[in-house]
C-alpha cells in the first residue's frame, strides 16, 4: 500500500514521451534513478531535495514495495515509481532536453565479452542520455567494478560528455544494499560522474495509437486455437502467440503474446471480442503494454489470420 502512491504505469498513457508537470503536479528540475533496488538513495535524496522531481525505474515489483515503504517512512514527496526498464525508459517517456540527472547505482557489470550488450553504459544508452538531459545535465554512475567504470567512461567521452573519474569514493551513505555489502567485505567503490556536451538524438518506438482489427464474421475459440505459434521476426523485432484461451460463454477470446523490440520484452493479452456482426482484434486492458512496432506487428498479424480463417 505504501508503494501505491508513489507508482504510476506509464505504458497506460495515451501520449508519449510524457509531461511529466502534469504527472507531479508541478514544474520541477527532473532526476531519475534506473534501478533504484530497495530504494535507499531515492529516499535520501528526495527528502534532501524536495524541489526537485524524482523518478525511479525498476523491473522488481519487490523492490517498489520495499522502496514505497521507504519512501513513505522518510516521508518522501515528489516521488514517481514505474515498473519499466530504465533503458527503455528514459529513451520512450522523457522528451528532449527535460531531464537534468541521471543515476545509476550498481549495475550487473556483465564480465563476460558475450554478454556485453547486456551492459546499461553502451554507446545507444549514451545516445539516449545526451538526447534527455538537459545542457550541463549530469550522469552519475557508481560501481565496484573498476574495468566496468572506465569503459562507460571511454563511451561517455565519444559521445562529448565531459566525464570526470572514475575516482574512489568514502563511505558516505546512504549508498545502497550492494554499497553495504561490498563495503563489509572491503571492496573500493568507485564513482563517475559525466556532463552532457553536443545534443544527442534517439529514436522513439512507443508512440502513435494502438490500432484495432476488426473482422467481418465472429471468431470461435477453435478458430484461434490454430494461431498458437503464430510469429513473425525482423531485424530489431519480433512476437510470437504462445497460448489460447476463451471465456467460459465463449464469446470473448484471449491470446497470450509475447513481444520483443530491440531487446526489450512484453508479455500480453490480445483479446478478440463481439463487435456487432464481428469481432474486434484489440489489447486486453488488464495487460497493456507500450505500444512498440512488435506490438502493433502481432494485433495485425493476428487479425490477418483470423480474417484468413
Amino acid at each position: 500500500m505504501d508503494a501505491a502512491r508513489y507508482l504510476v504505469a506509464p505504458e497506460r498513457w495515451e501520449r508519449l514521451p510524457a509531461d511529466w508537470g502534469e504527472v507531479f503536479g508541478r514544474k520541477a528540475p527532473l532526476a531519475v534513478e534506473i534501478g533504484f533496488g530497495n530504494g535507499e538513495f531515492l529516499a535520501e535524496a528526495s527528502v534532501r531535495e524536495p524541489d526537485w522531481n524524482w523518478v525511479g525505474f525498476e523491473t522488481s515489483l519487490t523492490c517498489v514495495a520495499k522502496a514505497g515503504r521507504k519512501l513513505a517512512g522518510a516521508g518522501a514527496e515528489h516521488v514517481r515509481l514505474a515498473l519499466v526498464d530504465g533503458r527503455f525508459a528514459l529513451r520512450e517517456l522523457f522528451p528532449d532536453e527535460s531531464v537534468s540527472r541521471v543515476f545509476l547505482h550498481f549495475p550487473c557489470p556483465w564480465p563476460k565479452r558475450s554478454h556485453a550488450g547486456r551492459r546499461v553504459v553502451e554507446p545507444f544508452f549514451v545516445r539516449n542520455l545526451a538526447a534527455v538531459l538537459v545542457p550541463g545535465g549530469r550522469f552519475r554512475l557508481v560501481t565496484d567494478d573498476l574495468p566496468y567504470a572506465e569503459e562507460a567512461g571511454e563511451h561517455l567521452r565519444a559521445a562529448g560528455f565531459r566525464v570526470e573519474g572514475p575516482g574512489e569514493l568514502p563511505d558516505r551513505g546512504p549508498g545502497s544494499r550492494y554499497e553495504a555489502k561490498w563495503r563489509r567485505q572491503g571492496r573500493a567503490i568507485w564513482g563517475l560522474e559525466a556532463v552532457r556536451g553536443p545534443k544527442g538524438s534517439t529514436l522513439r518506438i512507443a508512440e502513435g495509437a494502438m490500432p484495432h482489427v476488426w473482422i467481418g464474421k465472429r471468431v470461435n475459440l477453435e478458430d484461434a486455437r490454430r494461431l498458437v505459434g503464430l510469429k513473425e521476426a525482423w531485424p530489431g523485432g519480433a512476437f510470437v502467440v504462445k497460448a489460447v484461451y476463451g471465456s467460459p460463454d465463449g464469446r470473448v477470446v484471449l491470446l497470450r503474446a509475447f513481444a520483443s523490440d530491440g531487446g526489450f520484452e512484453q508479455q500480453y493479452f490480445l483479446a478478440v471480442v463481439p463487435d456487432g456482426e464481428g469481432a474486434l482484434v484489440k489489447l486486453d486492458g488488464a495487460t497493456l503494454p507500450f505500444r512498440t512496432p512488435a506490438v502493433k506487428r502481432s494485433v495485425a498479424a493476428v487479425g490477418a489470420a483470423l480474417k484468413a480463417e
